[in-house]
């Protein structure tokens, strides 16, 4: 790969999406140093703890990628609102300082989707972000936690030429994430479910909600593409482009798990909002993809993969 950067650091390597990414990026990095809150070494790779960043040595030619962000109880969303604003701004505080100091300019970091306006139905990364509508109210703080992270981006570009690529992720699933249902989000929470419980098969609030669900390995190998770039800011979505229910994704979970049980709706969704779509067109043709799993073939290695790990 032309201009791949002889040293990545992983900030949140040891989570979800930082660990696959250290998976995909070892054939292709000569270092990748993992940073994280506990400083765990990841895939066999030394780690670094967030609060010894200053201590951290870097050459100016490093990219950093920034997938670190508080982790919050998915069954306690809203009571938690707060402090996933505060934790993931200190977070981007932490990054940005790190790289002015370390002289880096290349940064890639992961947002979200719920940075859009609550009233907009279809996402569009190629027109502005309207920062005068707020995100949806049961995820307001959630959602400028990730804008803060995007307007950090801008004011760093512009004033100490750091150059960042931000990926909106919508609903990223795979090997790696929680063990632990009440904690999990939608896709990890319905496979422990599928394969630990008996009975009904209950889903949280409405079945007929929907959602764009990308395979953790898609998402990696767009962070992969980007790392020859440089001098380029902006922001994507990183999405499948193609939305499936609530409903949808249960019976997928529940066929190839081998599970015939009724699928039931009970209690309140964790969010309110409906369906969230979102166009991909710009991040497909700038990064060559041309195409991303479907539901069922991304469920397939991530329910081996929750078969071994419970």
């Amino acid at each position: 790969m032309i201009n791949t950067p002889d040293s990545v650091i992983i900030m949140g390597a040891s989570g979800f999406i930082g660990r696959n990414l250290v998976r995909c990026l070892k054939p292709h990095v000569a270092r990748i140093v993992p940073v994280s809150v506990s400083g765990a070494a990841v895939e066999g790779l030394p780690g670094h703890r967030f609060d010894e960043l200053a201590a951290l040595k870097a050459a100016p030619d490093t990219i950093v990628i920034n997938v670190a962000a508080y982790r919050y109880d998915a069954a306690n969303f809203a009571a938690g609102q707060a402090e996933i604003l505060l934790r993931n701004v200190e977070i981007a505080n932490k990054v940005y300082e790190f790289c002015v100091r370390s002289g880096i300019t290349e940064v890639r970091s992961a947002s979200s989707i719920a940075v859009y306006p609550a009233a907009d139905a279809n996402f569009d990364d190629a027109a502005p972000l309207d920062l005068n509508r707020d995100p949806h109210p049961g995820e307001l703080m959630y959602g400028w936690s990730k804008r803060i992270g995007e307007v950090y981006a801008r004011l760093f570009a512009e004033k100490s030429g750091i150059n960042t690529v931000a990926f909106r992720l919508t609903n990223p699933y795979g090997p790696f994430d929680s063990l632990e249902e009440n904690k999990a989000h939608v896709v990890p929470a319905f496979v422990i479910r599928a394969l630990t419980s008996i009975g009904p098969f209950a889903v949280r609030g409405n079945p007929e909600a929907s959602r764009d669900f990308i395979y953790i390995d898609d998402v990696c190998e767009v962070f992969r593409r980007s790392l020859p770039w440089r001098g380029r800011s902006g922001a994507y979505n990183l999405g499948s482009g193609r939305n499936s229910s609530v409903r949808q994704l249960a019976e997928a979970v529940l066929e190839l798990t081998g599970s015939k049980r009724e699928i039931v709706a009970q209690g309140a969704a964790t969010s309110a909002v409906a369906h969230r779509r979102c166009r991909n067109d710009r991040l497909m043709a700038d990064f060559a993809m041309t195409s991303f799993a479907t539901l069922a073939e991304g469920l397939a290695p991530t329910i081996a993969w929750y078969r071994h790990a419970l």
